[in-house]
């Protein structure tokens, strides 16, 4: 088992506790930066490929928390959520027993080579060992199908604020995170075609009022979070 595995297998009944309390310095809640995420991946999205059908894959998906909002805002057929927590995806099971439409997976061996539309991640890299960050990324390009899209979130080391909150959350304890540029260049040296790098969530909740300049900020590498696109090329 790796250490990622053993350390959200322990944390996995309590997830949703320790990262609310992390995350409660913004005034937010954990479903805001989740609806905020999927939201822009919807709004990129609309303008390259029909939101229609999609089949989707939320890796690293821990309890589930995004797959709702991704099979919503996307329009997708079917949302798989892969993790390496064995007991995280049992949570995510039962969170979604009842509906149609998901997925789950902890080895990955039952997701078919260039099935997926699109692949959504966050906050996962900087819980994989850098030497294994490589492999992992071609895992994703080969269950993406050709033109399919990456959207690669994550925290945003150059963001005191983000450190502040990750010091708070026992499972973000190891992390090692990556810069935006390290992202795009491990993304490169897979094989995607790196389209775009934005920056989110600049403003707590005190100072919401200021959160409609957040587009015209995006370009500027100070948000909590930053998103990578990328796309396997045809």
């Amino acid at each position: 088992m790796s250490s990622s595995a053993a350390t959200f297998d322990t944390s996995a009944a309590v997830y949703a506790e320790q990262l609310e309390k992390g995350i409660s310095l913004s005034g937010e809640s954990a479903d805001y930066f989740v609806e905020g995420r999927v939201k822009f991946l919807a709004d990129y999205l609309e303008h390259q490929i029909p939101l229609h059908g999609l089949q989707v894959l939320d890796f690293g998906c821990g309890v589930g928390n995004a797959c709702g909002a991704l099979r919503e805002q996307l329009r997708a057929q079917r949302v798989t959520g892969i993790d390496c927590s064995s007991k995280s995806i049992e949570i995510a099971q039962r969170r979604y027993a009842d509906l149609v439409g998901y997925d789950w997976s902890v080895d990955g061996q039952s997701i078919a080579t260039a099935s997926m539309d699109v692949v959504y991640t966050s906050g996962v890299f900087h819980h994989i060992e850098p030497e294994q960050r490589q492999a992992e990324l071609q895992n994703i390009f080969g269950w993406l199908r050709p033109g399919g899209y990456l959207a690669l979130f994550e925290n945003n080391p150059w963001n005191p604020g983000t450190k502040w909150v990750m010091s708070r959350i026992a499972f973000d304890a190891d992390a090692q995170c990556l810069a935006p540029i390290e992202t795009r260049r491990r993304l490169a040296a897979t094989g995607f075609e790196v389209l775009e790098t934005r920056s989110l969530f600049y403003f707590p909740h005190f100072l919401s009022f200021l959160r409609p300049l957040e587009g015209l900020l995006s370009p500027i590498p100070l948000g909590a979070q930053y998103v990578v696109m990328a796309r396997r090329p045809d």
